[in-house]
């Protein structure tokens, strides 16, 4: 409700009573005139549908008064000294369009749309799409977004209005740093939330000359730094499978290649990426841990751009335009390693030596690995209302490695001079060829498509309906096969023959998961004080985990052949239904809040999971620097991804729950304090979330422990995860970044006694303290740096603590708990560099020379038992001698120098 007041500084000091049952207005207002000195002005008929009130108000002011009469009415109250003015509210207007980039006629999205009137604001959704009311009238709105110029526009309407904005790119970012009020963290209702656009993406520091949005969120306060090529990201205590990652809508399960030194995400392909930790808006669900929405490139709707990339060890093309001018766009991206190609020569040269050296033994080697991403995206606009996107993706890695060894022998002659009987013929081999190869190929990526249709419906109400696919698999071959040639002669007849020995072996291993289904969603801004948005999913899930195929033949030489076909297929098909509703209103001035309902369901193996998952964040702004937050969030999860150690690996198995393994689900509350401090960004949250049916695999098993299906190989327990986050970040100027730290704890504890007897243990990202420093820093438009140091206590594993020597001498380990050994701190540097030669026509062209570990700290990848031990005596019956294993340490990256340039048409 608008009130106008206009006060004395004694408008409020008279006291009225009230005591009246279903009263008209008028004699209400009558009453009132009788008790104070104040007299009513207005128009009968503003009165005359006003259904007759009940009261009871004992001592309170005129001004609280009138706003209990006229709540639920559209009537207005105007003072002036002792004079009230009553008269109709003027009826708010809607002016709603779409912001786009003024060169390429892309949409912006989340930018932020503030009148500097009335001081009311939105932000931007998926789409590029914004609703705001106001009232008839003047009216300034400024639309901004962080690497564009921010300009204000002034004009008056009385009805509502479309209007399209058109933002102007800056040459420079440190220019342009426009944060408006919705966007200010202070602000904004999300307490987790960290946003890049494509101007923000630039100033990640860059690794072998990319700048992956990956790295940079492993940067972030909360999340665990893990190893060197750790794979995935460790949010406030849960696991690598706990992350919701969307590309454009469509659920991505595999996102790192090269034992995760690189992500999927293209930079040249990314167009905006929002990271969500903690309890997340409702329109999210299926994880427990947080939500990495990408966006991709739309394409310039205008003129034909792009970049090309070269590096050492991978290349990059990016190509956008339009296919019909200012109706139809296109988005191209590609990306390659060649380790494969740069191998070769070296297996050429090394394969020729041995050759060379001996003709008849010698072994051919090749050895290789390389990955590839493609994205390409077509945007259509049917009308300003309208538009069609269609999204595609294709990810591979591959590993291969090939051996052929060939030897030969020459067997003595035999003397048959003597043999006259037939009898005593013989058969004896005069010489040999062998030949024994052995292949390994390991294959795994990932196919997707969505196709978008968003359609703004009204000025208040945006539809977007979207149609996905997507399929992960992985594929396991070896191949080894043994021939043997060789001839004999008949002793009697001096007959020869060639005769062959043939063994052949290969097993093919196979998982994956296959998704399909929809997903609608409404945009609905009621008013500016309730952003409603609502919608539903469908996804048919269709898991392989364990698929295997084994082919062998036999070949004795006597032509026989023994074929033998072995077939394993676990298939699980599954339905997963979500509905979700969400309301991000303001209650008067300080307090903003978004309340949503997740509602899921799983139906897998004729079982049927349900969920009802309530979400709460809300901000009060004690000043406009300094707000406080606080949210809580339940979650869900469906999906379990078994791992066989840190890295992405192509034996990681993605497997449901099912009718024996139950959900996960996890409660999270947290609260902070946000604050703004002469362009400083100032924030300290806590948080607590305890996790039910957590899975790890029970003592002694793994993936490679195949004798049993994997759903035996597992146990479910409980997890606990709880500390603060501080961080402060500058985001204006020549010289901009962050400093964060975090205090964490977290642990698992499976009652049930199948892991570690039952008792609580650390997690293997149990990091009790992380440090970690970004800074960037313009020197001009040709120059800047980029530094980034990390500091983390180490992670746990678990080794044998003692060992004991039996009287046969077999060693027995000792293990008191589960990752009982802490491994030593991780400490990295990370420098980079970029030079920028500016052209003609907006080309240009950037040198990136970046350096990973600048001081080649050795940090521990791996942690075994080394043959050192110290020695104990023991005299225990049925051993021998205990001993005590000491430890070595083992790195995987030492300092790696690397550049890369970049050329922009």
């Amino acid at each position: 409700m608008l009130l106008i007041c206009f006060c004395t500084g004694t408008s409020g000091q008279q006291k009225i009573t009230l005591r009246m049952e279903q009263k008209p207005v008028a004699e209400i207002l009558k009453e009132i005139e009788m008790q104070t000195d104040y007299r009513f002005s207005y128009n009968p008929e503003l009165l005359k549908n006003i259904p007759p009130l009940s009261l009871q108000i004992q001592d309170e002011n005129i001004e609280k008064v009138l706003e209990i009469i006229f709540a639920k009415t559209d009537i207005q109250f105007i003072m002036r000294a002792k004079h009230v003015i009553l008269k109709r509210k003027p009826k708010e207007i809607t002016i709603s369009g779409f912001i786009y980039d003024r060169e390429s006629h892309e949409s912006l999205i989340s930018a932020n749309m503030i009148d500097l009137v009335t001081g009311q604001g939105t932000v931007s959704n998926n789409f590029g799409f914004y609703s705001i009311s106001l009232p008839p009238g003047n009216t300034t709105l400024r639309p901004s977004y962080v690497g564009y110029t921010a300009e204000a526009y002034s004009f008056a309407t009385t009805q509502d209005t479309v209007i399209h904005f058109f933002l102007q790119p800056s040459s420079l970012l440190n220019e342009v740093v426009v944060e408006g009020e919705v966007k200010n963290p202070v602000q904004h209702v999300d307490a987790g939330k960290i946003s890049f656009n494509a101007a923000t993406l630039k100033a990640i520091p860059a690794f072998m000359g990319e700048s992956d949005v990956i790295k940079a969120l492993q940067q972030m306060p909360g999340v665990a730094v893990g190893t060197d090529a750790m794979a995935g990201l460790y949010v406030r205590g849960g696991n690598a499978d706990e992350n919701l990652y969307l590309v454009d809508g469509n659920p991505l399960y595999h996102v790192h290649h090269l034992l995760g030194l690189f992500s999927t995400f293209n930079p040249e392909a990314v167009k905006t990426m929002d990271f969500y930790k903690g309890s997340f808006p409702a329109r999210y669900g299926g994880r427990l841990s947080s939500v990495v929405d990408v966006r991709m490139n739309d394409g310039d709707m205008k003129k034909t751009s792009g970049t090309a990339s070269i590096g050492l060890i991978s290349s990059r093309l990016n190509l956008q335009g339009p296919i019909v001018k200012d109706k139809t766009s296109y988005s191209v991206s590609l990306r390659r390693t060649y380790l494969d190609l740069l191998t070769r020569p070296a297996m050429y040269f090394m394969n020729r030596k041995y050759k060379k050296e001996d003709p008849e033994n010698y072994d051919e080697v090749d050895f290789g690995y390389y990955f590839y991403d493609f994205n390409a995206k077509v945007n259509h606009r049917f009308s300003d209302k309208s538009r069609l996107y269609l999204s595609l993706y294709s990810g591979k890695d591959k590993l291969f490695f090939n051996n052929e060894s060939r030897y030969g022998n020459t067997y003595p002659s035999v003397d048959t001079s003597g043999a006259t009987e037939p009898s005593e013929a013989q058969t004896y081999p005069t010489a040999a060829h062998n030949t024994e190869t052995a292949n390994i190929d390991i294959d795994w990526g990932t196919r997707m498509a969505s196709l978008n249709w968003a359609y703004a419906v009204n000025s208040k109400l945006f539809a977007n309906s979207t149609l996905v696919y997507s399929r992960f698999q992985s594929d396991v071959s070896l191949y080894t096969k043994n021939e043997n040639f060789y001839t004999t002669t008949d002793s009697q007849t001096g007959t020869k023959e060639l005769v062959s020995t043939y063994q052949f072996y290969n097993p093919v291993y196979r998982s994956g998961i296959e998704d399909s289904g929809y997903r609608l969603d409404f945009d609905y801004a009621y008013n500016n004080n309730h952003l409603i948005r609502f919608g539903s999913a469908l996804l048919h899930h269709n898991f392989r985990p364990e698929e295997s195929r084994i082919y062998r033949r036999d070949d004795d030489g006597s032509k026989k052949r023994n074929d033998t076909i072995t077939y394993a297929d676990e298939q699980i098909n599954v339905q997963e239904i979500s509905l979700y509703a969400e309301d991000e209103m303001h209650i008067g001035q300080r307090l903003r809040v978004n309340v949503g309902l997740h509602l899921s369901g799983f139906f897998v193996q004729g079982k049927s999971y349900l969920s009802a998952q309530p979400r709460l964040s809300a901000r009060y702004r004690l000043s406009d620097d300094i707000s406080l937050k606080a949210s809580y969030g339940r979650m869900s999860q469906y999906v379990h991804l078994l791992q066989s150690s840190y890295l992405s690996s192509p034996n990681d198995l993605w497997v449901p729950i099912t009718k024996n393994v139950k959900p996960l689900s996890s409660d999270q509350i947290a609260a902070g304090i946000f604050g703004r401090h002469r362009g400083f960004d100032l924030s300290a949250e806590a948080y607590y979330k305890k996790s039910l049916n957590q899975v790890e695999y029970k003592e002694g098993a793994s993936i490679l422990t195949g004798n049993s299906k994997w759903e035996d190989r597992i146990a479910q327990g409980i997890g606990t995860s709880y500390g603060l986050e501080l961080m402060t970040k500058k985001s204006f100027g020549n010289t901009s970044g962050w400093v964060g730290y975090t205090l964490s704890w977290t642990d698992r504890q499976f009652p049930n006694g199948e892991i570690n007897q039952g008792k609580s243990y650390p997690t293997k990202y149990d990091n009790r303290h992380k440090i970690n420093a970004v800074i960037l820093h313009q020197f001009n438009r040709k120059f800047d740096l980029n530094l980034s140091w990390v500091y983390a206590t180490g992670n746990w594993t678990t080794l044998p603590e003692e060992e004991y020597i039996n009287m046969q001498g077999v060693k027995e380990p000792y293990i008191h708990q589960r990752n009982n050994y802490q491994m030593p701190a991780y400490q990295r540097l990370d420098l980079s560099f970029n030079y920028y030669r500016h052209k003609r026509n907006g080309r240009m062209g950037i040198w990136n020379f970046s350096i990973y570990n600048v001081y080649a700290h050795h940090n521990s990848f791996l942690v075994l038992p080394s043959e050192r031990y110290t020695l104990a005596p023991y005299g225990s019956a049925g051993f021998t001698e205990k001993r005590y294993p000491t430890y070595q340490s083992y790195n995987l990256f030492p300092i790696i120098p690397s550049f890369s340039y970049t050329y922009k048409f």
